[in-house]
């Protein structure tokens, strides 16, 4: 079976390279990919079989400027949002600015915003003394300070301070285990744990990586052991396929998997800064591909978009690659049908009364990642691709 696989994996490669794509496993024509990857007759039907063209092209740039000036005018309209969602407020405005290939002026607008917020919710803090900061805090300054490092000027006194708070805030935790918030050797044991709670350790995980770059943000030795100790334990996931749930790939147990398997592509990537290669985790390569129309079918935007977001990391664009150029326009539809608004849609059984502000931003936030060009960044030493690439095989 093993054997099997990769055999398709190095036809599948070969096809890549035929349709003019060397360095990547993408492919272009439905004729060189395995029949499991392909469409349902009836997916088929609704996909327009054209190249990516020029204009769309254009709308996807419209699409995602749009995006990110939704949730910057969110914002800035309920500032009690950034509040409920907390550091995630800052990385779904970063995030469109990793591998970037924007123009500079739309990343320098992208991190002011993500400064203006870091700001507020850093504010409470700058006010404390370390002796006052408790454990229970941790979890909230970490990523702060982490911010705090990217986006202020060198030698900033606020990134002093809360530094100094996530320090002085591990340090009256008994355990990583109490600074964490969770049993994670507990989890760990635990072959096929539940994706939410394993989501929990992938957020620890990226915080965990990136700090390392930091060496005032002083951490014990275990939590620079953790992610590859959790990307071990993802090697050996098994992530499902739908004919294993009652409801196949409507069953919501296959949908947390499929929210689940582009988050773990999140941990070497550095949330999708550098690229992801087909060694790095075979299988989870394969599930993307496998499973690329069936989350499609599924219909919820952020979920889907966050597939495409994958397949673009291996390098795959809309001009070289079936799948992402049948999703890239199927986001857009989305878009387009919500009267150019990221943020009117809603999934079944959400309405306008319902809906939080992080599943209002979390639209366009993946959203815009699932259509965006980019340029990946190499893992070069200093960086987290650096860090990562000490416990990965080195790419191909």
């Amino acid at each position: 079976m093993v054997r099997a696989f990769f055999t398709v994996l190095f036809l599948v490669l070969s096809a890549g390279r035929l349709a003019g794509s060397p360095d990547t496993l993408c492919v272009l024509d439905p004729a060189q990919m395995p029949a499991s990857w392909l469409p349902s007759e009836d997916v088929k039907k609704g996909l327009n079989p054209a190249p990516w063209s020029k204009s769309e092209a254009k709308d996807a740039k419209y699409a995602i400027k749009t995006g990110l000036d939704e949730m910057i005018s969110y914002f800035q309209q309920k500032p009690s949002a950034i509040k409920n969602i907390g550091a995630d407020s800052i990385e779904a405005l970063l995030q469109v600015t990793y591998s970037s290939a924007n123009e500079p002026e739309f990343d320098t607008k992208v991190r002011d915003a993500a400064r203006d917020i870091l700001t507020t919710l850093i504010k409470p803090y700058l006010k404390l003394s370390p002796a006052s900061v408790k454990c229970s805090d941790f979890e909230r300054v970490l990523p702060l300070a982490i911010f705090a490092h990217r986006l202020y000027p060198a030698n900033d006194t606020r990134t002093e301070i809360v530094t100094k708070r996530t320090n002085a805030a591990y340090r009256s935790c008994d355990s990583l285990e109490d600074a964490m918030g969770n049993d994670f050797e507990k989890i760990l044991a635990n072959k096929q744990a539940r994706p939410k709670v394993l989501l929990e350790l992938y957020i620890w995980a990226l915080w965990f990586i990136e700090a390392e770059l930091f060496p005032d943000i002083e951490l014990p030795a275990e939590t620079q052991e953790f992610a590859p100790r959790l990307w071990k334990y993802f090697q050996n996931y098994q992530l499902a396929e739908p004919d294993e749930f009652k409801d196949d790939h409507f069953d919501e147990g296959f949908i947390a998997i499929a929210d689940l398997a582009p988050h773990i592509a999140h941990i070497v990537t550095g949330t999708h800064r550098f690229p992801l290669y087909v060694e790095d985790y075979p299988g989870l390569y394969h599930w993307h591909r496998e499973n690329f129309y069936s989350v499609l079918e599924v219909g919820e935007l952020d979920l889907f978009a966050s597939v495409v977001d994958t397949l673009r990391q291996y390098g795959c664009t809309a001009e070289n690659d079936i799948q992402v150029r049948d999703g890239s326009r199927f986001l857009l539809k989305i878009f387009h049908k919500g009267k150019d608004r990221w943020m009117a849609y809603r999934q079944e059984g959400e309405t306008d009364a319902n809906i939080d502000d992080y599943g209002l931003i979390h639209y366009p936030w993946t959203s815009v990642l699932g259509v965006r060009v980019r340029k990946l960044e190499q893992p070069r030493p200093g960086t987290i691709g650096g860090i990562v690439r000490r416990w990965l095989p080195p790419p191909p």
